[in-house]
C-alpha cells in the first residue's frame, strides 16, 4: 500500500517524449544528470575503500533511484549496504535488493533516522520479504527498546541495530562516555541476550565536516568520527565471535579517503594521523564507511575541498538544473540582472560558505571563455519561490554586462543536491562520453513520498 500510495510517474511515456532530444528542447526547470561523472564518482569510492580495505554502505537519499543505486554498490557487489532516510526508499529498493539475493549476495538496509514506533509495521513487512538479517535500524534512546521487541513479533526475527553515536554534530546520538551511552549499551546487552535485537554496532554521521576548506580538515573530521565510535564501542562487554562495526561518513569525510590511499601518498600530520587510527580501528572492530552524495556532488561539496583533484573540481558535478533566461535588466539597478525560471522549489534555499548565492551558472551554453575566473562567474544572487536572479558573484566591477541572452538555456550547479533534487519526480540523462553530450539518452525515475 505504501509504495501505491505515491505513484512514480509513467518512465516509458517520458522515454517516449523526450528520449533522443536535445536539452535546448525541453521544458524546464527540469534536474539533468550526467551518468558519465555519477559512474566516475561511484567507481572512485569503491576502489578508495577496496583499496583501504574498509567496507562501504550507500546512501540512496539524494537521488532515490534504482539506477544510482546499483552505481553505488557495483554490479557484481556480493556485501550489498545501504542506508535510507525513508521508510518508502526501503520499500521501493525491495526488487533490487531481492535481485542481488538471488545472486547469494548479502543485503542490508539500514533506517538511517533513530527507530520511532510508527516505523515499526512497514519495516517488518519490508524485513519478511527480504528475511533474516537485511533491516537494521538506529538507536540513541531506551524507550526505542520497545519499538525492537514489536519488529521481532511483526517479522519473525530480530532486527540489527546500530547505537547511533554523537560526534560533534548534536543532530541524534549519544555522547560516547556519557552515563546515557553506557546505560543504553547495558540494555541493548540485555535485549540482545533476550534475542529480540542484535547489535551491529555504533554510526556517526558528522555533518561539521561540510564547514572544512581542505583535505586535512576533512580527515581531521573523520577521525573524530571514528575515534568517539570506538570509544561508545569499549562498553559492550559481551564476547563475539563477528567483530563490531564502526560505521562513520559523511561526502566529505568518505572522499577524504581518497587522500591516503597508497597511490596517494599523502604524507601530512592529518593523513598520517588518520591512517594510525584506520589500522587501530581494524585491528578488532569492522570499519565501515558511509556517503551519500557522493555520486552527485554539488556547490557545498566543492566548498569542503576534502580531497585533492587533479582538475577543476566542478567538472565532479554530475547534476544540474536546466533553466531558461525569462528576462534581462542591464540597468535596473547598479549591477547588470536577468531572471531565470527557476526558484526556491526548483534549486532550494540552502546556503554555502564558499559564496554569498543559491547556485552557479556552469560553462554549458555560454561563451568559450566564461567561469575562467571566479571575478567573472555568474550566479544565483537572489531567490523566490519560482523566480532566480542571475548576477556577477563580484558585484565591484561596474560597466559589464551579463554573457545572456533572452530564451537561453542555462544549467545551474545546485549548492545541496539532495534538497535539490527533491523537488523532481524525474531526471533527464545524459552522457559527456559520447559524441553527442546534450542528447536525452535515458528517464531515471525518482521515488516519492515517506
Amino acid at each position: 500500500m505504501s509504495t501505491a500510495a505515491f505513484p512514480l510517474s509513467p518512465r516509458d511515456a517520458l522515454l517516449q517524449a523526450y528520449q533522443a532530444q536535445s536539452l535546448h528542447d525541453v521544458p524546464v526547470p527540469a534536474a539533468v544528470i550526467d551518468v558519465a561523472k555519477v559512474k566516475a564518482n561511484c567507481i572512485s569510492m569503491l576502489n578508495a575503500v577496496e583499496e583501504l580495505g574498509v567496507s562501504f554502505r550507500a546512501h540512496v537519499k539524494t537521488h532515490k533511484t534504482t539506477e544510482i543505486t546499483r552505481l553505488q554498490v557495483g554490479e557484481d557487489c556480493n556485501d550489498v549496504r545501504l542506508i535510507v532516510s525513508t521508510i518508502i526508499e526501503a520499500e521501493q529498493l525491495v526488487p533490487l535488493l531481492l535481485e542481488y539475493k538471488s545472486r547469494n549476495a548479502k543485503i542490508n538496509v539500514l533506517y538511517g533516522v533513530p527507530l520511532g514506533p510508527s516505523h515499526v509495521n512497514r519495516l517488518a513487512t519490508v524485513a519478511r520479504q527480504l528475511g533474516q538479517g537485511s533491516i537494521t535500524v538506529m538507536i540513541d534512546h531506551p524507550e526505542q527498546l520497545k519499538c525492537l521487541q514489536s519488529f521481532k513479533e511483526k517479522a519473525g526475527f530480530p532486527a540489527l541495530v546500530f547505537i547511533k553515536t554523537d560526534s560533534g554534530y548534536h543532530r541524534a546520538g549519544l555522547i560516547p562516555d556519557s552515563k546515557d551511552m553506557m546505560d543504553l549499551v547495558h540494555e541493548v546487552s540485555i535485549g540482545e541476550q533476550r534475542g529480540y535485537l542484535w547489535l551491529l554496532g555504533f554510526y556517526s554521521h558528522n555533518s561539521l565536516s561540510y564547514g572544512g576548506s581542505s583535505p586535512d580538515d576533512a580527515m581531521d573530521t573523520l577521525k573524530v568520527e571514528i575515534d568517539v565510535c570506538r570509544q561508545a564501542s569499549q562498553h559492550f562487554k559481551r564476547d563475539r565471535q563477528t567483530p563490531l562495526l564502526v560505521s562513520v561518513g559523511a561526502s566529505p569525510t568518505a572522499l577524504s579517503l581518497q587522500n591516503i590511499l597508497p597511490s596517494a601518498a599523502s604524507s601530512t600530520p592529518s593523513a598520517n594521523a588518520l591512517k594510525d587510527t584506520l589500522e587501530l580501528t581494524k585491528s578488532n572492530l569492522e570499519l565501515e564507511i558511509h556517503a551519500g552524495v557522493y555520486p552527485i556532488f554539488d556547490i557545498q561539496q566543492v566548498a569542503a575541498s576534502s580531497r585533492s583533484f587533479t582538475s577543476d573540481p566542478h567538472d565532479t558535478i554530475a547534476v544540474s538544473v536546466l533553466a531558461e533566461v525569462c528576462s534581462l535588466y542591464p540597468d535596473r539597478t547598479k549591477q547588470p540582472e536577468a531572471l531565470i525560471s527557476a526558484g526556491v522549489l526548483a534549486l532550494a534555499r540552502e546556503p554555502c560558505k564558499d559564496y554569498p548565492g543559491w547556485g552557479v551558472v556552469s560553462p554549458w551554453n555560454m561563451p568559450g571563455d566564461y567561469g575562467t575566473t571566479k571575478k567573472d562567474r555568474i550566479i544565483v544572487s537572489r531567490i523566490s519561490q519560482e523566480h532566480g536572479i542571475l548576477a556577477f558573484e563580484d558585484r565591484d566591477v561596474e560597466n559589464r554586462q551579463l554573457p545572456l541572452r533572452y530564451g537561453q538555456k542555462l544549467r545551474i550547479w545546485p549548492n545541496h543536491a539532495c534538497i535539490t533534487l527533491a523537488m523532481f519526480s524525474w531526471y533527464y540523462i545524459v552522457d559527456t562520453d559520447t559524441d553527442t553530450p546534450d542528447k536525452i539518452v535515458d528517464i531515471w525515475i525518482r521515488w516519492r513520498g515517506w
